[in-house]
């Protein structure tokens, strides 16, 4: 676990140490959990990635720019999820 500086708590998989064979019951459910949240999140940005290209932002000069690229790719990946499940 990491403490954040905005109070926050960010929890992380527990991994092995160096030749440890199997982890604790407790740090193996602790590691299923945080996978089960993260999976979903993980899978919703790529699928952003797939259909928009946002992380393509070479071009942006300003944070004015980068606000724009963003909030238009969000937008769009909104547009065709919309159109694609409707």
């Amino acid at each position: 676990m990491h403490q954040a500086s905005s109070e926050s708590t960010v929890l992380t998989p527990v991994k092995k140490q160096t030749g440890q064979h199997n982890l604790e019951p407790q740090d193996q459910w602790l590691s299923t959990a945080v996978a089960r949240v993260r999976q979903p999140i993980e899978a919703l940005f790529a699928w952003i990635e797939e259909n928009t290209g946002i992380e393509c932002a070479s071009k942006v000069r300003s944070y004015n720019g980068l606000m724009v690229h963003v909030f238009g790719k969000l937008a769009a990946a909104l547009f065709f999820l919309e159109l694609f499940t409707s």
